[in-house]
Protein backbone atom coordinates (compact mmCIF):
# COMPACT_ATOMS: atom_id res chain seq x y z
CA UNK A 1 0.00 0.00 0.00
CA UNK A 2 1.41 3.14 -0.84
CA UNK A 3 1.81 6.26 1.62
CA UNK A 4 -1.47 8.19 -0.70
CA UNK A 5 -3.02 5.09 0.06
CA UNK A 6 -2.43 4.88 3.88
CA UNK A 7 -3.18 8.62 4.88
CA UNK A 8 -6.36 8.00 3.20
CA UNK A 9 -7.53 4.81 4.63
CA UNK A 10 -6.50 6.14 7.98
CA UNK A 11 -8.71 9.81 8.05
CA UNK A 12 -11.79 7.44 6.65
CA UNK A 13 -11.39 4.37 9.10
CA UNK A 14 -11.39 7.63 11.45
CA UNK A 15 -14.50 9.02 10.05
CA UNK A 16 -16.26 5.97 9.78
CA UNK A 17 -15.73 4.89 13.22
CA UNK A 18 -17.40 8.06 14.67
CA UNK A 19 -20.15 7.75 12.36
CA UNK A 20 -20.69 3.92 13.91
CA UNK A 21 -20.59 4.98 17.00
CA UNK A 22 -23.20 7.99 16.60
CA UNK A 23 -25.32 5.56 14.82
CA UNK A 24 -24.40 2.53 16.50
CA UNK A 25 -25.78 4.39 20.37
CA UNK A 26 -28.72 5.49 20.89
CA UNK A 27 -27.94 8.58 22.20
CA UNK A 28 -29.37 11.96 21.45
CA UNK A 29 -27.84 15.54 22.77
CA UNK A 30 -30.34 18.10 23.33
CA UNK A 31 -29.78 21.99 23.77
CA UNK A 32 -28.29 23.06 25.97
CA UNK A 33 -26.62 19.94 26.44
CA UNK A 34 -26.78 18.47 29.70
CA UNK A 35 -23.51 17.66 31.72
CA UNK A 36 -23.46 13.87 31.45
CA UNK A 37 -23.98 14.56 27.10
CA UNK A 38 -21.35 16.66 27.31
CA UNK A 39 -19.35 14.25 28.97
CA UNK A 40 -20.40 11.45 26.52
CA UNK A 41 -19.31 13.21 23.82
CA UNK A 42 -15.86 13.78 24.95
CA UNK A 43 -15.50 10.00 25.95
CA UNK A 44 -16.35 9.27 22.10
CA UNK A 45 -13.85 12.00 20.93
CA UNK A 46 -11.09 10.43 23.08
CA UNK A 47 -11.81 7.05 22.05
CA UNK A 48 -11.54 8.07 18.23
CA UNK A 49 -8.68 9.92 18.82
CA UNK A 50 -7.18 6.93 20.44
CA UNK A 51 -8.07 4.78 17.96
CA UNK A 52 -7.08 7.25 14.92
CA UNK A 53 -3.69 7.26 17.11
CA UNK A 54 -2.89 3.52 16.94
CA UNK A 55 -3.92 3.26 13.08
CA UNK A 56 -1.58 6.55 12.13
CA UNK A 57 1.44 5.11 14.13
CA UNK A 58 0.47 1.92 12.36
CA UNK A 59 0.01 2.56 9.15
CA UNK A 60 3.85 4.83 9.66
CA UNK A 61 5.62 2.14 10.93
CA UNK A 62 7.45 1.83 7.51
CA UNK A 63 8.47 5.42 7.75
CA UNK A 64 9.92 4.68 10.89
CA UNK A 65 11.51 1.83 10.82
CA UNK A 66 13.65 3.81 7.29
CA UNK A 67 14.01 6.82 9.23
CA UNK A 68 15.67 4.19 12.67
CA UNK A 69 18.34 2.24 9.71
CA UNK A 70 19.03 6.27 8.55
CA UNK A 71 19.12 7.22 12.92
CA UNK A 72 21.39 3.95 13.23
CA UNK A 73 23.99 4.95 10.61
CA UNK A 74 27.40 5.68 12.79
CA UNK A 75 29.91 6.62 9.85
CA UNK A 76 30.35 6.45 6.27
CA UNK A 77 32.99 3.26 6.83
CA UNK A 78 30.19 1.25 8.38
CA UNK A 79 27.45 2.46 6.61
CA UNK A 80 25.07 -0.73 5.02
CA UNK A 81 22.76 -0.29 2.13
CA UNK A 82 19.38 0.62 3.68
CA UNK A 83 16.77 -2.22 2.74
CA UNK A 84 13.63 -1.29 1.14
CA UNK A 85 9.62 -2.07 2.84
CA UNK A 86 8.20 -4.17 0.47
CA UNK A 87 4.91 -2.96 2.43
CA UNK A 88 5.35 0.77 1.27
CA UNK A 89 6.76 0.76 -2.61
CA UNK A 90 6.53 4.44 -1.91
CA UNK A 91 10.11 5.19 0.22
CA UNK A 92 11.58 2.65 -2.37
CA UNK A 93 13.03 6.34 -4.37
CA UNK A 94 13.71 7.51 -0.64
CA UNK A 95 15.83 4.47 0.43
CA UNK A 96 17.73 4.41 -3.32
CA UNK A 97 18.26 8.35 -3.07
CA UNK A 98 19.88 8.01 0.76
CA UNK A 99 22.18 5.00 -0.39
CA UNK A 100 22.84 6.89 -3.55
CA UNK A 101 23.92 9.76 -1.52
CA UNK A 102 26.29 7.76 0.55
CA UNK A 103 28.40 5.78 -1.97
CA UNK A 104 28.47 9.52 -3.37
CA UNK A 105 30.00 10.71 0.03
CA UNK A 106 32.45 8.05 0.16
CA UNK A 107 33.49 8.22 -3.43
CA UNK A 108 33.87 11.92 -2.69
CA UNK A 109 36.00 11.10 0.50
CA UNK A 110 38.15 8.76 -1.39
CA UNK A 111 39.22 11.66 -3.68
CA UNK A 112 39.88 14.04 -1.23
CA UNK A 113 42.24 11.74 1.01
CA UNK A 114 43.69 10.81 -2.39
CA UNK A 115 44.20 14.70 -3.46
CA UNK A 116 45.21 15.42 -0.07
CA UNK A 117 48.14 12.68 -0.26
CA UNK A 118 49.25 13.49 -3.67
CA UNK A 119 49.53 17.49 -2.65
CA UNK A 120 51.48 16.76 1.07
CA UNK A 121 53.66 14.28 -1.39
CA UNK A 122 53.86 16.98 -3.97
CA UNK A 123 54.99 19.69 -1.02
CA UNK A 124 57.69 17.04 0.65
CA UNK A 125 59.18 16.84 -2.98
CA UNK A 126 59.30 20.45 -3.55
CA UNK A 127 60.76 20.88 -0.33
CA UNK A 128 63.50 18.29 -0.67
CA UNK A 129 64.17 19.29 -4.13
CA UNK A 130 64.62 23.27 -2.44
CA UNK A 131 66.75 22.06 -0.17
CA UNK A 132 69.07 19.59 -2.07
CA UNK A 133 69.29 21.89 -5.03
CA UNK A 134 69.79 25.57 -3.55
CA UNK A 135 70.36 25.57 0.34
CA UNK A 136 72.15 22.48 0.39
CA UNK A 137 74.41 23.38 -2.70
CA UNK A 138 74.77 26.55 -0.99
CA UNK A 139 76.29 25.40 2.10
CA UNK A 140 78.09 22.89 0.54
CA UNK A 141 80.29 25.72 -1.58
CA UNK A 142 80.48 27.69 1.92
CA UNK A 143 81.87 24.97 3.60
CA UNK A 144 84.49 24.00 0.54
CA UNK A 145 85.28 28.04 0.58
CA UNK A 146 86.05 27.81 4.50
CA UNK A 147 88.28 24.58 3.84
CA UNK A 148 90.13 26.63 1.18
CA UNK A 149 90.99 29.32 4.03
CA UNK A 150 93.78 27.03 5.37
CA UNK A 151 95.47 27.31 2.14
CA UNK A 152 96.71 30.93 3.38
CA UNK A 153 95.43 32.77 0.34
CA UNK A 154 92.82 35.25 -0.37
CA UNK A 155 91.77 34.38 2.98
CA UNK A 156 89.82 37.60 3.56
CA UNK A 157 87.91 37.45 0.20
CA UNK A 158 86.85 33.16 0.97
CA UNK A 159 85.76 34.29 4.10
CA UNK A 160 83.14 37.11 2.67
CA UNK A 161 82.22 34.65 -0.37
CA UNK A 162 81.17 32.01 2.70
CA UNK A 163 79.50 34.82 4.79
CA UNK A 164 77.54 35.52 1.70
CA UNK A 165 76.77 31.74 1.14
CA UNK A 166 75.23 31.35 4.70
CA UNK A 167 73.71 34.60 4.48
CA UNK A 168 71.63 33.30 1.12
CA UNK A 169 71.17 29.83 2.37
CA UNK A 170 69.16 31.47 5.53
CA UNK A 171 67.07 33.79 3.41
CA UNK A 172 66.16 30.58 1.11
CA UNK A 173 65.52 28.96 5.02
CA UNK A 174 63.02 32.29 5.29
CA UNK A 175 61.15 31.95 2.26
CA UNK A 176 60.47 28.36 2.51
CA UNK A 177 59.14 28.38 5.79
CA UNK A 178 56.86 31.70 4.86
CA UNK A 179 55.84 29.02 2.10
CA UNK A 180 54.76 26.50 5.12
CA UNK A 181 52.98 29.57 7.21
CA UNK A 182 53.00 32.78 5.71
CA UNK A 183 53.69 35.23 9.20
CA UNK A 184 52.75 38.06 7.32
CA UNK A 185 48.99 36.61 7.18
CA UNK A 186 48.81 36.84 11.54
CA UNK A 187 50.73 39.78 12.04
CA UNK A 188 50.19 42.35 9.43
CA UNK A 189 46.38 40.93 8.20
CA UNK A 190 44.77 39.83 5.13
CA UNK A 191 44.97 42.73 2.77
CA UNK A 192 48.72 43.05 3.92
CA UNK A 193 49.16 39.44 2.95
CA UNK A 194 47.61 39.25 -0.28
CA UNK A 195 49.59 42.40 -1.04
CA UNK A 196 52.53 41.33 -0.40
CA UNK A 197 51.66 37.80 -2.06
CA UNK A 198 50.54 39.65 -5.15
CA UNK A 199 53.94 41.88 -4.99
CA UNK A 200 56.17 38.60 -4.78
CA UNK A 201 54.46 36.92 -7.49
CA UNK A 202 54.72 39.64 -10.52
CA UNK A 203 58.83 39.95 -9.45
CA UNK A 204 58.73 36.14 -9.56
CA UNK A 205 57.18 35.99 -12.76
CA UNK A 206 56.94 39.23 -14.80
CA UNK A 207 53.15 39.15 -14.79
CA UNK A 208 51.23 42.09 -14.25
CA UNK A 209 48.82 41.96 -11.20
CA UNK A 210 46.67 44.61 -10.77
CA UNK A 211 44.88 44.92 -7.01
CA UNK A 212 41.85 45.89 -5.58
CA UNK A 213 42.17 45.06 -1.64
CA UNK A 214 39.54 46.43 0.38
CA UNK A 215 39.61 45.95 3.97
CA UNK A 216 37.37 42.98 5.09
CA UNK A 217 36.25 42.32 8.59
CA UNK A 218 38.34 39.69 10.76
CA UNK A 219 37.61 36.05 9.42
CA UNK A 220 40.13 34.54 12.19
CA UNK A 221 43.24 32.67 11.06
CA UNK A 222 41.38 29.35 9.67
CA UNK A 223 39.31 31.25 6.81
CA UNK A 224 42.09 33.81 6.36
CA UNK A 225 44.75 31.34 5.75
CA UNK A 226 42.56 29.74 3.13
CA UNK A 227 41.48 32.82 1.15
CA UNK A 228 45.37 33.27 1.06
CA UNK A 229 46.05 29.83 -0.12
CA UNK A 230 43.85 30.15 -2.91
CA UNK A 231 44.78 33.12 -4.15
CA UNK A 232 48.18 31.40 -3.96
CA UNK A 233 47.36 28.56 -5.67
CA UNK A 234 45.22 30.98 -8.47
CA UNK A 235 47.79 32.79 -9.31
CA UNK A 236 50.27 29.79 -9.51
CA UNK A 237 47.93 28.34 -12.25
CA UNK A 238 47.89 31.70 -14.06
CA UNK A 239 51.20 31.49 -14.71
CA UNK A 240 51.66 28.03 -15.41
CA UNK A 241 48.59 26.97 -16.85
CA UNK A 242 46.65 29.72 -18.51
CA UNK A 243 50.11 31.85 -19.23
CA UNK A 244 48.18 34.63 -18.86
CA UNK A 245 50.09 38.25 -19.05
CA UNK A 246 48.12 39.99 -16.56
CA UNK A 247 46.13 39.15 -13.03
CA UNK A 248 43.67 41.07 -11.26
CA UNK A 249 43.39 40.46 -7.28
CA UNK A 250 40.45 41.84 -5.67
CA UNK A 251 38.91 41.18 -2.17
CA UNK A 252 35.92 43.19 -1.23
CA UNK A 253 33.05 42.68 2.01
CA UNK A 254 29.17 43.14 0.74
CA UNK A 255 27.29 43.13 4.59
CA UNK A 256 28.37 39.57 5.89
CA UNK A 257 29.90 37.97 2.69
CA UNK A 258 33.45 38.44 1.95
CA UNK A 259 34.26 38.04 -2.15
CA UNK A 260 37.76 37.30 -3.62
CA UNK A 261 37.74 37.04 -7.09
CA UNK A 262 41.38 36.26 -9.09
CA UNK A 263 40.64 36.95 -13.04
CA UNK A 264 43.56 36.31 -15.73
CA UNK A 265 43.33 36.14 -18.81
CA UNK A 266 45.37 33.37 -21.41
CA UNK A 267 44.22 30.32 -21.92
CA UNK A 268 40.83 29.20 -20.37
CA UNK A 269 40.20 25.56 -18.93
CA UNK A 270 38.69 23.78 -22.18
CA UNK A 271 40.29 21.06 -23.00
CA UNK A 272 42.26 21.01 -19.33
CA UNK A 273 41.95 18.43 -17.23
CA UNK A 274 41.15 18.99 -13.09
CA UNK A 275 44.79 18.69 -11.08
CA UNK A 276 45.71 18.17 -7.30
CA UNK A 277 46.00 22.19 -7.28
CA UNK A 278 42.21 22.73 -8.21
CA UNK A 279 41.40 19.91 -5.87
CA UNK A 280 43.21 21.46 -3.07
CA UNK A 281 41.30 24.77 -3.68
CA UNK A 282 37.62 23.28 -3.45
CA UNK A 283 38.69 21.15 -0.50
CA UNK A 284 40.11 24.28 1.32
CA UNK A 285 36.84 26.43 0.49
CA UNK A 286 34.95 23.21 1.31
CA UNK A 287 36.87 23.44 5.01
CA UNK A 288 35.01 26.89 5.80
CA UNK A 289 31.49 26.22 4.06
CA UNK A 290 32.94 28.68 1.12
CA UNK A 291 31.46 28.61 -2.37
CA UNK A 292 34.36 28.76 -4.73
CA UNK A 293 33.60 28.75 -8.80
CA UNK A 294 36.39 28.74 -11.25
CA UNK A 295 35.22 29.47 -15.03
CA UNK A 296 36.76 30.86 -18.17
CA UNK A 297 36.38 34.55 -18.62
CA UNK A 298 34.25 35.69 -21.62
CA UNK A 299 37.20 37.63 -22.83
CA UNK A 300 40.14 34.85 -22.62
CA UNK A 301 41.54 33.05 -19.21
CA UNK A 302 39.95 32.07 -16.67
CA UNK A 303 38.19 33.71 -13.34
CA UNK A 304 38.46 31.86 -9.66
CA UNK A 305 35.83 33.48 -7.30
CA UNK A 306 35.36 32.74 -3.91
CA UNK A 307 32.45 33.22 -1.66
CA UNK A 308 32.58 33.42 2.16
CA UNK A 309 29.55 33.52 4.45
CA UNK A 310 30.49 35.05 7.46
CA UNK A 311 27.34 33.54 9.21
CA UNK A 312 28.41 29.94 8.34
CA UNK A 313 31.89 30.09 9.13
CA UNK A 314 32.71 26.82 11.20
CA UNK A 315 32.87 27.73 14.63
CA UNK A 316 36.53 26.87 15.16
CA UNK A 317 37.41 29.34 12.26
CA UNK A 318 35.04 32.35 14.00
CA UNK A 319 37.63 35.23 15.18
CA UNK A 320 37.62 35.16 18.92
CA UNK A 321 36.28 38.54 20.84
Amino acid sequence: MSLQQRVWATVSGAFLSMNLLIVATPLTVSWPPKPWEIACSLTGVIIVSIISWRAIERGFAPVQKVARQIAETPNLDDAAPIQAVPEMPDLDSIVDAHNDLVERLRSQRRATLTALIEGQELERARLSRELHDQIGQTLTYALLLLQSIQDGADQEQKVAMAQEAVRTSLQEVRGLAADLRPSVLSDLGLVAALTSLATAHAEATGVVVRRDLQPVPDLGWAAELVVYRIAQEALTNSAKHAQASTVTLSLHCDQDTVRLVIAADGRGLQGSTPGTGLASMHDRARSINAQLTITDNPGGGTRVELRIDRGTLPHDSLPED
